[in-house]
């Protein structure tokens, strides 16, 4: 890789068909200079030379603010969480960035917002913890998406983003709640967080989804529920409602004067969109440790679906899959499971007929 810098500012020289090519990549890092290198390689190589970015680029909070959250909210204009996580993290990336230019932060800027915001307290939490890693990174990964956008429209020359290692993130661990549990929870629960957690447990709905239901969603009739948005393609499909959901959803359909089942109690136009809150004070309240997250409802009913003997590709469709290998994360056969598995396992060996018509005929 033939970069140099000049004071503070990279710079690459190379040949290409012959050509030399000598330009500076307005990067103050090495990492950034070689990645801006290799942009220019490919788009020579294809033949594609982009606009250079003439005179000033926008603040950052200008284009955070008016082309990147346009974009976001047409782009996702089907996916209301991605939106509202996206505008999160450019909320905590406008305090750091804010007016400084497109083509001002670099990767050593990156470097130290990643610093500094990981050593923040955790605003209007009561546990005084600071921010963490995996905050952190989808602030990283709006950014990210941020300059990808932003090099596309030839405001930016490079990706800083782009060689900043993201925080490693430990694997929680998932819950699977015992029946006193739930019983404990759902009696510390407020009305609208007990029928939400009761529809997750009875259904294995994605918290967002439970919470995005419409009226018309519910077929009384068939007893089944129809989701029309989620996470990928495969979120959208029909579940069948157990006696105990369709009891919560029916009240729901009565009792609310919006077409959510679940409307704001600020704005009955709109959804409720988090009981995190909520979530929290309920396990504090019924005094559950360890503490489990509200995704762990949709955990507990996959896995508990998984033990009722649902088969694998049945329980993908419920869950709303697009892989299998997805579904098997919830199956987590209890000692008892596994012990009536081996039973009959062994009464299929211990019966001579079994094993000879399970066995292949030599010829």
């Amino acid at each position: 890789m033939a970069v140099f810098r000049r004071s503070k500012v990279w710079w690459y020289d190379f040949r290409i068909n012959g050509v030399r090519i000598r330009e500076s990549t307005n990067a103050t890092t090495r990492s950034a200079a070689i990645q801006a290198e290799a942009l220019r390689k490919t788009e020579l190589a294809r033949g594609h030379v982009p606009r250079p970015v003439n005179g000033p680029t926008p603040r950052f909070v200008d284009f955070a603010q008016g082309e990147f959250a346009n974009w976001c909210a047409n782009e996702h204009r089907d996916h209301a969480s991605t939106y509202e996580r996206y505008m999160r993290s450019i909320k905590a990336l406008r305090e750091f960035f804010g007016s400084r230019t497109l083509n001002a932060i670099d990767s050593g800027l990156v470097e130290k917002y990643k610093l500094v915001s990981s050593q923040q307290r955790r605003k209007n939490a009561r546990d005084h913890h600071r921010v963490s890693a995996a905050s952190v990174n989808r602030d990283l990964a709006a950014l990210r998406v941020l300059f990808n956008l932003a090099v596309k429209l030839h405001l930016a020359v490079i990706n800083p983003v782009i060689g900043v290692k993201f925080f490693p993130e430990p694997n929680r661990y998932s819950r699977v709640l015992a029946p006193e549990e739930e019983q404990r929870y759902l009696d510390a629960a407020s009305p609208l967080l007990r029928d939400v957690a009761t529809v997750m447990l009875e259904t294995g709905l994605r918290p967002g989804e439970v919470c995005r239901l419409r009226v018309s969603d519910v077929d009384l009739q068939l007893r089944s529920i129809s989701v029309r948005s989620g996470k990928t393609a495969c979120s959208q499909r029909h579940i069948p409602l157990t006696r105990r959901a369709l009891a919560v959803l029916q009240h729901r359909a009565l009792q609310t004067g919006s077409e959510w089942l679940f409307p704001s109690p600020y704005d009955p136009e709109r959804s409720v969109t988090r009981v995190n809150r909520a979530h929290e004070a309920a396990t504090a309240r019924a005094n559950i440790r360890p503490g489990f997250r509200l995704y762990d409802l949709r955990h507990t009913a996959l896995t508990r679906m998984a033990l009722s003997g649902i088969d694998l590709p049945t329980l993908k469709e419920l869950a709303g899959h697009s892989q299998i290998q997805m579904t098997m994360r919830y199956v987590h056969p209890t000692p008892e499971h596994k012990r009536r598995a081996m039973a009959k396992f062994e009464a299929f060996v211990s019966a001579p007929s079994s094993l000879s018509e399970a066995s292949p005929q030599v010829r």
